[in-house]
């Protein structure tokens, strides 16, 4: 199955307020037929740090996958030494590049990657790093914070090794994976109970069936509008899920289709779903509300709930036209 990965940095108010640049930098890569994404969170007493953040999170989407095959075998001490050593070069060249200290490009690091069934986690710092099996958001990886109040541990950090932590394993049920920052933990994660936020796992499932457009734009959305007012920080997250198949929502099961359009699990409601069905079809293109009633043959009142109950579920796009679309990625019939 395909992994689909989303991704979202936005500047927190405090760095607008300051006129620093937005330090959280993400990203992402396919290669090899191995998924790999990644997040950092530059430090905020590092002048250069966007700029180390941006490319130890590149750098080591790369060599991840490039070298997976290797690496999931590999002797956990000599991985992280392996990863160290990979970013430590990155930095010295950007340090030649930028005429700064390596300390002045220190970040924390979070990537996940996976392939052929297996994964692996890493992470250096702070921000949190969750998985989502059989529908429930589970924490795999939890922040690391330094010796003193408000600090972290960097990739430039003397003690980077000793606190890294690597995680190798089968994906079985797993269905997503989410890195978040120091910053959208606030909205997301419970310190006091290290549990994260049962609406990450909607949040993985819309962006396993939705296009990589519409999940960005409501991410961002979200992001600006929501979780950046509840800290001055940056915020960040990356999700990469899981792709039911080929056909997106339409390989979902009965029962999952009702669980995504907010639809209790009843024959009855199994029975609507072949109305949800043929009109998310039809949406597959732009269309004026008349054109769709034409198309699907329904009364004026029954279209209403059914582009309600989508607008509900996050999966219509409706333009200042008038028209309707299907956020969903395109599948054939």
């Amino acid at each position: 199955m395909n992994w689909v990965t989303i991704q979202c940095a936005v500047r927190g108010r405090g760095h607008v307020s300051s006129g620093t640049p937005c330090q959280d930098k993400t990203f992402s890569i396919v290669k090899d037929a191995c998924s790999v994404c990644a997040l950092a969170d530059g430090a905020g007493s590092a002048s250069h740090s966007h700029f180390g953040a941006e490319a130890v999170t590149q750098a080591i989407c790369n060599y991840m996958a490039e070298n997976f095959d290797l690496i999931i075998n590999e002797d956990g001490a000599a991985v992280k030494r392996n990863i160290l050593a990979v970013i430590g070069e990155r930095l010295e060249t950007l340090c030649s590049e930028k005429g700064c200290a390596i300390r002045d490009l220190a970040s924390t690091l979070l990537f996940v990657a996976e392939k052929g069934g297996k994964f692996i986690i890493c992470h250096i710092g702070d921000g949190v790093i969750g998985y989502v099996k059989e529908g429930k958001v589970l924490v795999a990886s939890q922040p690391e914070n330094g010796e003193f109040a408000n600090t972290t541990v960097f990739t430039t950090s003397s003690n980077a090794i000793a606190s890294m932590r690597l995680i190798k394993g089968d994906l079985k049920q797993i269905s997503g994976f989410i890195l978040m920052s120091d910053g959208t933990e606030t909205s997301f994660y419970n310190k006091r109970n290290k549990a994260l936020s049962p609406s990450l796992a909607r949040l993985t499932r819309l962006a396993s069936v939705c296009t990589p457009d519409y999940m960005s734009q409501k991410l961002n959305c979200t992001f600006e509008d929501l979780v950046k007012q509840q800290t001055s920080d940056d915020c960040s997250i990356v999700l990469m899920s899981r792709s039911p198949g080929s056909r997106g929502y339409m390989d979902f099961s009965e029962k999952d289709k009702c669980e995504f359009l907010g639809l209790a699990n009843t024959r009855v409601s199994r029975k609507r779903l072949r109305s949800f069905d043929k009109a998310l079809t039809v949406l597959q293109s732009w269309g004026t509300y008349r054109a769709i009633k034409r198309r699907l043959h329904l009364r004026g009142k029954k279209l209403d709930r059914i582009l309600k109950r989508l607008d509900n579920a996050n999966i219509l796009e409706t333009r200042e036209d008038g028209r309707y679309k299907s956020a969903l990625r395109a599948f054939f019939v």
